[in-house]
């Protein structure tokens, strides 16, 4: 699982909340908890063992009750690093917007950029709330305060309710719909959609100046591939 500098400081971030103040400056529990990301993403809640990451990192499993009281622990740490990463990059995304064009653009960048969400994590999540209620019951809890956060954005923007609502929602269910489809997409040809997806939105035209620069600086920054 590649990861950003950003996402391994939130990662050790998140390490170190629970870690014991003797280990703190050792990232040893950033290891542990870096390798249940990764065996999470990659093969499910079920896989993530304390046996099978011990063998990963090549330590003795008795090493992992250095930095965890248990496995419960290191699953709460990987749920704490899903809610920080993901979550918090939707409601960063629009909530300093300085007009609806810039709220939109802020989370269309969020959606192409897996160093703001991940939907490989997301959609790990997702799979293991279908067999665990209290996950499932947290996947509510985090997907209506991503839309909350949407649907404060269109308020702000004098979108009457329940029309902010509306407008939230199918802009965060279109999104994850995208990922949960696993639909492959060159991002030119996304880009070349911007408009579109930005009345279909907004309900209002977007300004083609201001659609030219998004989509030169999207594409300069990011390149073309498939999101």
């Amino acid at each position: 699982m590649v990861q950003s500098m950003a996402d391994t400081q939130l990662l050790q971030e998140v390490a170190e909340r629970g870690a014991p103040i003797t280990v703190r400056n050792q990232l040893q529990r950033f290891d542990w908890l870096q390798q249940a990301l990764d065996v999470f993403v990659s093969a499910g809640i079920d896989a993530v063992r304390i046996t099978r990451l011990a063998d990963d990192l090549g330590v003795t499993r008795g090493s992992f009750y250095w930095h965890f009281e248990n496995r419960e622990d290191l699953i709460d740490a990987l749920v704490g690093y899903w809610k920080d990463k993901n979550t918090a990059a939707i409601i960063r995304s629009v909530e300093q917007a300085a007009d609806l064009e810039d709220g939109i653009f802020g989370y269309f960048e969020t959606c192409v950029d897996a160093a703001h969400f991940d939907p490989r994590l997301d959609l790990a999540i997702r799979e293991w709330s279908r067999r665990s209620r209290p996950i499932r019951e947290l996947v509510d809890r985090e997907d209506a305060a991503r839309i909350g956060a949407l649907q404060d954005f269109f308020a702000r923007f004098d979108y009457p309710l329940p029309d902010a609502l509306i407008r939230a929602r199918v802009l965060y269910y279109s999104q994850i719909g995208f990922y949960a489809l696993e639909i492959e997409e060159t991002l030119s040809t996304r880009l070349n959609y911007t408009e579109s997806y930005f009345e279909c939105f907004t309900g209002k035209r977007l300004d083609p100046r201001r659609a030219e620069a998004f989509k030169r600086y999207i594409f300069d920054t990011y390149g073309d591939h498939s999101p």
